[in-house]
């Protein structure tokens, strides 16, 4: 009995020993357990957190164990510690702010043109570009601002000039007026003084006319009573005139040259008379057998000639002539004498030369070949005259002067002279024109001019 109850306690206390330990163990397998899966989730939950840094299969690529190591050689620190750092870096640099993330810069980013299919490096080296772009036409702009600088200064000076110059024409005309204006007023106080001594003379003038008017009144009447008695002889006097008065044979007087030779079949002569006689072309002669046939009649008509002859070429000497007309059976031969009526081989032509000329035919006309034309008339034997008197012959007229351009108010003086010269000479050919026509002068072109001398004009330049 004692021995079973012994042997039950040994194995009670036994079960009791192993169910202590077995609980023990539960316990401890329980509390390890715990730990482990507390374990698993930290290990779960740190293998997330990496896998958010980087995942196991980024890890292994080169630029990522790349990055970690560059990590590691600065000062030990994290990639994602390193990553940030740089970030912030690279921010500063970027945008200027260490707190801004790529999505901040991408947004500034967005409003820059070409931002979206260019890479940042490149969209600076554009930049540059256009920046130097930029300077470059700043530069130029610059260099333009001071040349049209400079232009505007050389135009102020030059205007500066213009006036200064201006200044002075005015000065001088202000002092030619107030000398004309000095003149002026001594020339109305000097003609006042001679108008009253005009009108003393005119009185004395009057008052001797009117005692001569008497006188000759008187002188009239008996001047007009010895007339009557004149006439009274005269009439007594008319029936004895000399029936054996004498007269002059001056038929000879009236003949002006001689037929040379005769070119029948042309119908041409050649006369004794030429350029130095003063012949001239279209000049037309009779022609008579001698000089006795120029004896007129009791009337004093003079017979008609048995040929006309009309000037076609003139020599030096001589002239040729076509026949205009003649008597049938009273050809014109060798020795018949020729007269013309008007003509005067002693008679000096005088001429009014005005224009402008073209003597050496270059096709431009100028006035200081006027002389050249002056001299031609003077080797003719013509006489040069400056104005269109009663005496006057011809006028040779050339092209008439160019009309210039008015000058401004401001033009200098010389040439607001030289203005006032052309337009004298325009008006001068006018007024020489319109004379001419007034008072039937004849008006020679320079053409008709060679024609009436006999010259040849030079043939036109190319």
């Amino acid at each position: 009995m004692a021995g079973r109850t012994s042997a039950s306690f040994g194995v009670g206390a036994t079960i009791t020993i192993l169910a202590l330990a077995a609980l023990g163990f539960f316990v401890a397998f329980a509390v390890f357990y715990g730990k482990y899966s507390g374990a698993l989730q930290k290990l779960q939950q740190a293998q997330n957190d990496q896998a958010d840094v980087v995942r196991p299969d980024e890890r292994n690529r080169d630029d990522v164990r790349l990055l970690i190591d560059e990590a590691r050689s600065a000062g030990g620190k994290s990639l994602v510690g390193y990553l940030v750092e740089a970030q912030e870096g690279m921010m500063a640099r970027v945008t200027g702010s260490r707190r801004d993330r790529p999505s901040d810069f991408m947004n500034k980013l967005s409003g820059v043109a070409g931002a979206e299919s260019a890479s940042l490096l490149s969209l600076i080296a554009t930049r540059n570009t256009e920046i130097a772009s930029l300077r470059e036409q700043v530069k130029q702009a610059d260099a333009a601002r001071l040349a049209a600088i400079a232009n505007q200064q050389a135009e102020v000076d030059r205007v500066a000039g213009i006036e200064s110059s201006h200044k002075r024409t005015v000065d001088a005309l202000t002092a030619m007026i107030n000398q004309y204006r000095d003149m002026n007023e001594e020339y109305r106080r000097g003609t006042d003084e001679y108008k009253k001594n005009v009108d003393a003379e005119l009185d004395k003038v009057k008052t001797a006319a009117a005692e001569s008017d008497r006188r000759l009144q008187d002188l009239l009447q008996r001047m007009t009573e010895e007339k009557l008695i004149l006439e009274n002889q005269l009439a007594s006097l008319r029936g004895q005139r000399n029936a054996n008065q004498v007269r002059a044979n001056d038929e000879y007087a009236l003949v002006d040259g001689e037929i040379v030779s005769v070119d029948g079949a042309a119908r041409q002569v050649f006369i004794s008379l030429g350029r130095k006689h003063n012949v001239v072309l279209g000049m037309t002669f009779s022609v008579y057998a001698n000089a006795a046939a120029l004896r007129p009649d009791e009337e004093g008509n003079y017979p008609r000639g048995k040929a006309s002859l009309e000037v076609v070429n003139v020599g030096e000497s001589t002239s040729t002539c076509r026949i205009v007309s003649e008597v049938r059976g009273n050809p014109v031969v060798k020795g018949d004498v020729i007269a013309n009526a008007v003509y005067d081989p002693n008679k000096v032509y005088k001429f009014v030369v005005y224009g402008n000329f073209d003597t050496d035919r270059d096709g431009i006309a100028t006035e200081l070949e006027q002389a050249e034309v002056r001299s031609m008339i003077e080797a003719w034997g013509g006489t040069l005259v400056t104005d269109l008197t009663g005496d006057a012959d011809f006028l040779v007229l050339g092209q008439r002067p160019t009309m210039p351009i008015r000058p401004g108010s401001d033009a200098p003086l010389v040439v607001v002279l030289e203005f006032q010269s052309r337009t004298k000479d325009v008006q001068r050919y006018d007024e020489l024109q319109r004379q001419a026509v007034a008072t039937s002068v004849p008006i020679l072109t320079e053409n008709r001019l060679y024609t009436l001398i006999g010259k040849t004009p030079s043939p036109a330049r190319r």
